[in-house]
């Protein structure tokens, strides 16, 4: 962490350790056996990394620190969990004192004020961060319990290693314990929500039912690409996926050959299917086991915390259908301009593209009866429908897609087409007109 000449804003210090079963929620293990322990720690992890995003976006000079445990496992760490943040491996004998280290680092670094939390929060929401921030400016010193008698958060705007020395962590007091070394040093505290930390098998059976633990995304691609040619998507994808999300791949092509099959992820599912992205996509759903759907073109680059973001569907009733912001790759001013123009058709006109990555409950897919046009103008044909059913969630992150089609046939011509296909489909045309329009 480089050190600044001036006091250059906040930061947000994240506890968290590689979720490797064996290695993490031994308490949770105890009880529920480690394989799914890690499991929980995972989510409550990608959970947490999802809201310091959010945050990010809402307090953009705020900058973020993973602190991490054990050391060995950054280049996972990193792959697992990319972000708009800065690895730092922990450091110290016990628990407090890898707190105070890295509230020292933090302070050190020119930092005005410094936020610390843990990784294993269930409801952890954006405005316990942004309370905690405020508090800190106004002089005083934050603490959060959790529900179990332990504390959440932490935030200060100068050093606290004697509220942090104790070796002892873990236990029912360790609260109250903190709270009254922070009074005893001069702090003046405030103590705001609680919020339930997962640690104990009880803290999870808590949760049972909860949308965290419930939520399963089934992305599916619809190609006529070789899995060999899909791997990069498929690799980036597979890194992030959360515990039980699953990708199917449905391709028309011949069978793909036993290699190909072998290199697969046991997350990813290969089913062949007829010719169409329409057909393609309904046979992509017919097959899925999750209960949020995220069609993803094979030419897109997903955004971090994608899967975060995707689940923001199950807990808003009120949307029907979401989408991410359009961008392209490689990019020029005419790409941008396409680009900017199909964000604002999105907002204001309310009619994104498929190369936004569309994505709903299931529960709206079936509603719909799923997607009726076979090749073109399925992912116009479903947003209109799917409107009828609720809001369009727009996602405030950055969907890459390739411009290569564009440049294959020159951007004018590319644009105007597309803009001329979806004119004649809303004047009524038939599908087999457009085809033989759009591919003339």
């Amino acid at each position: 962490m480089a050190a600044s000449m001036t006091r250059i804003g906040n930061a947000l210090a994240i506890f968290l350790r590689y979720p490797e079963a064996g290695k993490v929620k031994s308490r949770l293990a105890a009880k529920l056996g480690w394989s799914e322990a890690a499991r929980i720690y995972e989510i409550l992890v990608r959970n947490t990394l999802g809201v310091a995003a959010d945050y990010k976006k809402l307090r953009p000079r705020t900058e973020i620190f993973l602190f991490f445990t054990p050391t060995c496992k950054q280049k996972e760490l990193e792959s697992a969990f990319p972000g708009p943040w800065e690895f730092i491996a922990q450091q110290g004998a016990h628990l407090g004192l890898r707190m105070d280290r890295a509230i020292q680092q933090v302070l050190s670094a020119g930092y005005r004020q410094v936020v610390l939390i843990g990784s294993d929060i269930a409801d952890l929401r954006c405005s316990d961060l942004e309370d905690a921030f405020q508090a800190i400016e106004r002089g005083c010193a934050v603490l959060n319990p959790a529900a179990d008698g332990g504390f959440y958060l932490i935030g200060v705007d100068r050093p606290c290693p004697a509220a942090l020395a104790p070796e002892q962590w873990g236990t029912s007091d360790v609260f109250r314990r903190t709270r009254d070394l922070l009074v005893q040093l001069g702090f003046s505290l405030v103590v705001q929500h609680q919020r339930a930390d997962i640690d104990r098998p009880e803290d999870a059976y808590n949760l049972h039912g909860h949308a965290l633990l419930q939520d399963r995304i089934s992305v599916i691609i619809p190609t006529r690409k070789s899995v060999d040619q899909l791997f990069p998507l498929l690799n980036a994808l597979d890194a992030q996926l959360w515990p039980d999300d699953e990708i199917i791949i449905s391709r028309h092509q011949e069978k793909c050959s036993a290699h190909c099959e072998q290199n697969l992820s046991p997350r990813m599912r290969l089913l062949d299917s007829p010719l169409g992205r329409g057909v393609q996509l309904d046979n992509g759903v017919k097959e899925a086991r999750g209960n949020l759907f995220w069609f993803l073109h094979d030419d897109s680059i997903p955004p971090d915390q994608f899967g975060y973001f995707v689940r923001k569907i199950s807990h808003k009733p009120q949307y029907s259908l979401g989408c991410f912001l359009l961008d392209y790759y490689p990019s020029n001013r005419s790409m941008e301009l396409i680009a900017r123009w199909a964000n604002f058709r999105s907002r204001r006109l309310g009619l994104p593209y498929g190369d936004q990555g569309l994505f709903c409950r299931s529960e709206i897919f079936w509603k719909l009866g799923g997607f009726r046009q076979r090749y073109l103008m399925e992912d116009v044909d479903f947003v209109r429908r799917a409107k009828r059913l609720g809001r369009l969630l727009i996602i405030n992150e950055r969907l890459s897609t390739s411009s290569k089609r564009y440049f294959a046939k020159g951007i004018l011509r590319a644009s105007m087409r597309n803009h001329l296909t979806m004119l004649l489909y809303l004047m009524g045309v038939d599908e087999a007109q457009l085809v033989s329009f759009y591919y003339r």
